[in-house]
């Protein structure tokens, strides 16, 4: 045991010394490469090297060493890195996305939608509806909270769920459920543009692209590929996986209505139909006249200003004598700052990567024409989905995302492809790669849930899901993206 603890130190350490390394030493040691000028070879640096810290060591101080290492660089002096960074909308949105996402799960009321969703009839002695019914309940609550709860409380329910049934742990069935709740949770934050991942690497793609991503026809698409993947994972469970399925042949809701909820109070309410409102205020300007009032006051203040609107309002407000939100016992319990300061200097280094005093892109140019130059639309657009599954199963998905926004850009553009349609659709499927822990910190919670899944389920039915992904987003959904978009 020491002997392993011993191992890990020294693995720890290496990857620590590899990432400073490159942050602080990189530039300084080699000269510039191909088209990199002299300041494009500090910022790669700085990049990699967080790259590096992020997929071996962790978040939260690779990130703020970086932005320390990013301010010795001849970019920008210290004081505008912190601006940048920290004054940047896309943190501060995905601090108050924290909060109002946060907000219902703290006074209780994601336990009624779970249940809602549960205690449906079409379910009843209908196993695989019974499910589906499951899987797409995890999505919605990771829609409407974020992965981590909605992940853990659904696997906590899911756990009751079979024990109840008498199945155990490797039985296949137990493990397809896993599985499957933990596929809706992922496609929840994926369909979700306002938290996490989904919005670092948006913000990206509309810095490189200087092009909008419309946010209702984003939700519609991710819905879309969603519920698809959850219908054919059903169905293969069914036809291809065959579990034995006689524990829950004569499933009924009533095992659900057990203990059933006290009646939902006006404080859990209004907390729900808060975060409902942050949603149909920011959907709400694409639906309305350009030139009507209400429309340029929404798009004035934006997806952030409707967020502090929203939370402003919640604070002010009481229900049973209580604030509607409580902003100081909410941020205290669902502010990922790790996340957060991650997405600060993740947005920060990618917008400097860009820029043509660093050669980056003509240095990416260079790099990627050989697979993605000269080719068609949608050619181009199929390639694009295929590097960002692979790409991802070896590596961070927001890590990724972020990464290939500019390359997707580049060349894009000379391909003549629609960029939002192409980029919505290679944002929602990056986050399917789950085959190795490394594809995301949720995958890594999947592969640690030792037990009820061994690796080789996870590698086996992860792997089905990333096929599933891979045949709808290019057989349904790009069609889909371009007729959205």
């Amino acid at each position: 045991m020491a002997q392993e603890s011993n191992s890990a130190n020294i693995r720890f350490y290496v990857h620590v010394v590899i990432g400073l390394f490159m942050m602080f030493a990189f530039a300084r040691v080699f000269s510039p490469l191909g088209s990199l000028t002299p300041v494009g070879m500090q910022i790669v640096g700085v990049f990699v090297g967080a790259v590096w810290l992020w997929c071996f060591v962790g978040f939260l101080w690779p990130s703020l060493i970086a932005l320390v290492a990013f301010g010795f660089t001849d970019y920008a002096s210290f004081g505008q890195v912190v601006t940048t960074a920290f004054g940047n909308q896309v943190p501060a949105l995905l601090l108050f996305s924290m909060i109002l996402f946060g907000s219902p799960q703290h006074v209780g009321s994601t336990d009624y939608i779970t249940r809602w969703f549960l205690t449906r009839k079409i379910s009843n002695n209908r196993p695989f509806v019974f499910s589906f019914v499951f899987i797409f309940a995890t999505y919605a609550l990771s829609v409407a909270v974020n992965v981590t709860p909605s992940l853990i409380l659904m696997w906590t329910v899911l756990h009751s769920v079979l024990k109840e049934l008498n199945y155990k742990p490797g039985d296949k069935y137990s493990t397809l459920m896993v599985i499957g709740t933990f596929l809706g949770a992922i496609s929840g934050q994926a369909s979700l543009p306002f938290t996490g991942s989904t919005l670092a690497i948006l913000n990206v793609f509309e810095t490189a692209s200087g092009i909008a991503m419309p946010i209702p026809e984003y939700m519609l698409l991710g819905f879309i590929f969603s519920v698809t993947v959850f219908v054919i994972y059903c169905l293969f469970m069914k036809f291809v996986f065959r579990p034995d399925v006689s524990n829950i042949a004569n499933i009924n809701i009533e095992i659900f209505n057990k203990n059933p909820l006290p009646p939902m109070s006006t404080l859990q309410k209004a907390n729900f139909f808060g975060m409902l409102s942050f949603v149909f205020l920011v959907l709400l300007p694409s639906f309305l006249p350009d030139n009507f009032i209400v429309t340029e006051l929404l798009n004035n203040l934006g997806p952030l200003g409707i967020a502090i609107l929203v939370t402003g309002v919640m604070c002010v407000l009481k229900a049973d004598g209580k604030p509607v939100l409580d902003f100081r016992a909410v941020a205290a319990k669902s502010m990922n700052w790790e996340i957060y300061i991650m997405v600060a200097a993740a947005i920060t280094l990618s917008g400097a990567l860009t820029h043509p005093s660093t050669g980056v892109t003509d240095m990416m140019i260079a790099a990627f024409n050989p697979v993605l130059g000269g080719h068609s639309a949608i050619v181009f657009f199929i390639i694009m989905l295929l590097i960002s599954i692979v790409a991802t199963s070896f590596a961070m998905n927001m890590i990724v995302g972020i990464t290939l926004m500019p390359v997707l850009v580049t060349f894009g553009v000379t391909a003549g492809a629609n960029l939002p349609a192409v980029a919505a659709s290679s944002i929602l499927l990056l986050h399917y790669a789950i085959i190795l822990p490394s594809a995301s910190a949720f995958a890594a919670m999947l592969w640690s849930n030792k037990e009820w899944l061994t690796s080789k389920d996870v590698a086996k039915y992860g792997g089905s899901i990333v096929i599933f992904a891979i045949i709808v987003s290019i057989v349904i959904i790009m069609p889909i993206s371009l007729i959205l978009f």
